[in-house]
């Protein structure tokens, strides 16, 4: 109740109020922390003013509160006691063992400036306009002392002493374009290093410099981060995009006046006390880091942050390999959002384990959140660590939104986890980079939340940081495209530990399919089943539950069945409705007048998919053939030929591939490839299959892997003897024409100097070649060797006499 106290506050604003109040109604409000800004607004207080004003009323507030709250009662008395005071101190969210004389320190500046406000306003109006960032000190009073000091928040001086404030002047007088960061580090008690870095601001410079410190072998204890506020002042609630601070893509417009190019920049004043993790430090590994972190910031100079990102990535992941795992338990994590302490950030407390590379990594993520970060705290003891930041959103607004604050308690919740887990992926760096991109997806999708609630399982994080430690061709070609697809197969991590038959697979999709009676939604349903299962099938393969050699081909072979032939139904539907069914013509195809023949149409697949070697990435390779020439029953009557070419456009259509060559549909192998009709009469095909037909000897070699998927059963046999008849025929293999292939195949599909584990020499296709001749030599004499998978030769030709293994 003294001076200073909450009453000088209020009655500043009251008298202001009072005597602008009839021309200002706007000004006629009965609390004190909605008058402060329309004073503000109205040119009556100076944005100093306002900030002092504000900032002490609300932590003036909160100490009454706390004290009442102590005592069950009303009172304004501080503790006496030395415990007392540490324990009161310690709820208002001082740390550390001189927690009490810090908060002591914080309540004394925050008195003094507003009685210096309350003064000028209504006491000796000769009392000159005062910083309150400013300790009443005469050993500051240098202008680059004030200038330095008036950027910063008040707290700063609450926590560093005046000869810490003078050197920090001192270290932003050297920045320059030359020179971007300064970096000043002290061997401290314990083992311990006190390091202070400062340096121009840059978006996403918090994260570099953290990860920066794990990399040289440093983990932070504690530390305080501070950044330059905007030249022209603290923007107040309702005045949006004046002020940005760390991490900020927009800068306040200037002042008018303006002090040297290198005073309007805005900094960053960052120290920490950090723990050596290597036995033997370099004796200038903090020459290295400030050159480290200068190479980094002039990355992000050059708004190349993407590079510098990565190139610090592959040397944390580096560093993280030699930390030993920290196991699989999920310890809890409490995360406060406060939007009560600062009039103008909202405060992230958090609670929790340590983990490596938390600090690096969260800073990352509220990036991506579109979250910016003024002012970080951190004080650890043993293994808790106790993180404050102080933040915004993007417009520089706090964070109020229900809806926003449990994304932001989400983001927290994720990577702590994740971090957590790292170290037990297969790959950290390329766990880290795919995170990363990840977490920019997922905070891309509405309600991304919702797909987090099964992250309390450590089998499922797990999971997530061994998929994301596969393959860059995985991620790049695959995993980086099904992100929606991601969780709701990783969350129900025992079910991927065992295969869903083919009949399951079809049940499904059938019931899905009958739920949907609209044909675009039955394409829809078609889509998501197909992308879903194929996730599916690649994290049990990924997870180590796929064991036993080709397994995997046949889980995604049965899929590709299922799917084609599921489809094969849609698409005959309507067509069926429109047109009626497509009947044999009795003159051309022989077929009695008076019983009119259904023409059927069978489904071949060919290629990997034909012999049942479908691998991450292969297309499906269909071959569609109806028996003969006629036309349609009606309504609509049209010929057999455009009937069936209407039902291959509308089936080609229905599958959507994620990606060129990933489960998309491959019609080239037709007669006469892309010349050819898309779907082929059976006489078109015995013509162009025959022996001395034009097909080349390639093209009937890639009959050997046909096999109907769907369609008519007993029409697909006949093409079937129909194959067999045009392959197996006692006639040698054509090697001559296959080492054409091959060289042609070597000169466009092989890099110079490079190994292509399917066509260079002595790679796949080789061992595909080879059976396959082998099978067209004595496939005649031998039935069982017309098989359309690799592997069924080999096993079925065993232990036969020594010449038949000769082209």
């Amino acid at each position: 109740m003294g001076e200073g106290s909450i009453r000088d506050a209020e009655f500043v604003a009251q008298y202001l109020q009072l005597a602008h109040g009839a021309e200002r109604p706007a000004l006629r409000t009965g609390k004190t922390l909605e008058a402060l800004p329309q004073l503000f607004s109205a040119d009556l207080i100076t944005a100093d003013d306002y900030r002092t004003l504000s900032d002490g009323y609300i932590f003036m507030r909160a100490v009454e509160h706390y004290l009442q709250l102590m005592h069950y009662r009303q009172t304004s008395s501080l503790p006496t006691a030395a415990d007392e005071l540490t324990t009161f101190a310690r709820r208002l969210g001082f740390n550390g063992a001189d927690a009490g004389a810090r908060f002591l320190a914080r309540y004394e500046q925050q008195r003094a400036a507003i009685r210096a406000v309350y003064l000028r306003h209504l006491g000796d109006l000769s009392v000159p306009a005062a910083d309150p960032a400013q300790p009443p000190a005469d050993s500051m009073a240098s202008p680059a002392v004030q200038r330095h000091l008036a950027r910063l928040d008040p707290a700063y001086t609450l926590v560093f002493s005046e000869a810490e404030i003078e050197r920090h002047t001192s270290l932003v007088a050297r920045l320059s374009a030359a020179n971007l960061v300064e970096v000043d580090a002290a061997a401290v008690e314990g083992g311990l290093w006190r390091v202070t870095i400062v340096a121009f601001d840059y978006l996403g410079e918090l994260s570099l410099i953290c990860g920066l410190l794990a990399v040289h072998g440093f983990d932070i204890l504690d530390g305080d981060v501070f950044t330059y506020e905007p030249v022209s002042g603290p923007a107040p609630p309702g005045d949006r995009g004046r002020g940005f601070y760390r991490d900020s893509l927009r800068r306040a417009p200037l002042q008018a006046t303006r002090p040297p190019e290198a005073d309007v920049r805005q900094k960053i004043v960052d120290v920490f006390t950090v723990r050596p993790t290597l036995h033997d430090l370099a004796p200038d590994v903090w020459t290295r880091y400030r050159r480290d972190l200068d190479a980094l910031l002039r990355l992000l100079q050059e708004h190349q942050s993407a590079l510098a990102q990565g190139a610090l990535v592959k040397r944390f992941a580096a560093r993280l390999r030699e930390a030993s795992s920290s196991g699989s338990t999920l310890y809890p994590i409490e995360v406060q959002i406060d939007n009560r302490q600062s009039a103008r950030y909202t405060v992230l407390t958090i609670e929790a384990q340590d983990t490596t590379g938390f600090l690096y990594e969260l800073t990352n993520a509220l990036a991506l959140n579109d979250l910016y970060i003024a002012r970080v705290t951190v004080d650890t003891l043993g293994s808790h660590v106790h993180d404050t930041l102080y933040v915004t959103d993007a417009r520089g607004d706090k964070i109020t939104a229900p809806a926003r604050q449990r994304e932001l308690r989400a983001a927290i919740v994720l990577v702590k986890h994740f971090t957590h887990l790292l170290p037990r992926s297969p790959d950290p760096e390329s766990a880290l980079l795919h995170f990363r991109a990840f977490l920019g997806q997922l905070f891309s999708q509405p309600n991304w939340p919702d797909e987090l609630v099964s992250l309390e399982r450590p089998e499922v994080l797990s999971a997530l940081a061994r998929l994301l430690g596969v393959s860059d061709f995985l991620w790049n070609d695959f995993l980086r495209m099904q992100y929606a697809n991601l969780f709701p197969v990783v969350r129900d991590v025992d079910a991927l530990h065992a295969a869903r038959p083919r009949a399951q697979l079809a049940a499904d999709l059938d019931t899905r399919l009958r739920a949907t009676p609209d044909a675009p939604g039955r394409r829809d349903v078609i889509n998501a089943f197909k992308d879903r299962e194929i996730f599916r099938i690649d994290m049990r393969y990924i997870l180590g539950h796929v064991t036993e050699f080709g397994q995997f081909s046949g889980e995604l072979s049965d899929l590709a069945d299922v799917v084609v032939q599921a489809t094969f139904g849609v698409v005959l539907q309507p067509l069926l409705a429109e047109h009626g069914a497509p009947l044999l013509d009795p003159v051309a195809d022989q077929a009695p007048a008076s019983a009119p023949t259904a023409c059927p149409l069978t489904v071949c697949a060919l290629g990997k998919a034909g012999g049942r070697e479908l691998g991450f990435a292969s297309d499906i390779e269909l071959l569609f053939i109806y028996a003969g020439s006629g036309q349609t029953r009606g309504p609509a009557v049209i010929s057999n030929a455009e009937f069936y070419e209407r039902l291959v456009q509308s089936f080609v259509s229905t599958i959507r591939a994620k990606r060129e060559g990933i489960f998309e549909i491959d019609l080239r192998l037709r007669p006469y490839g892309k010349a050819g009709s898309l779907a082929v009469s059976l006489a078109s095909f015995q013509r162009y299959f025959a022996p001395g037909g034009p097909a080349w000897a390639y093209e009937r070699q890639a009959l050997i892997r046909l096999r109907p998927l769907a369609g008519d059963v007993e029409f697909g046999r006949q093409i079937v003897a129909q194959r067999d008849q045009f392959v197996y025929t006692g006639e040698p293999f054509d090697v001559a024409a296959m080492r054409a292939m091959r060289e042609r195949q070597l000169r466009h599909l092989v890099t110079a100097g490079a190994f292509n584990a399917k066509f260079s020499p002595g790679g796949a296709v080789d061992i595909e070649y080879l059976v396959q001749g082998l099978q067209i030599n004595h496939g005649l004499a031998h039935p069982a060797l017309r098989l359309t998978n690799t592997r069924g030769p080999g096993r079925a030709g065993a232990g036969r006499h020594p010449g038949s293994g000769r082209l």
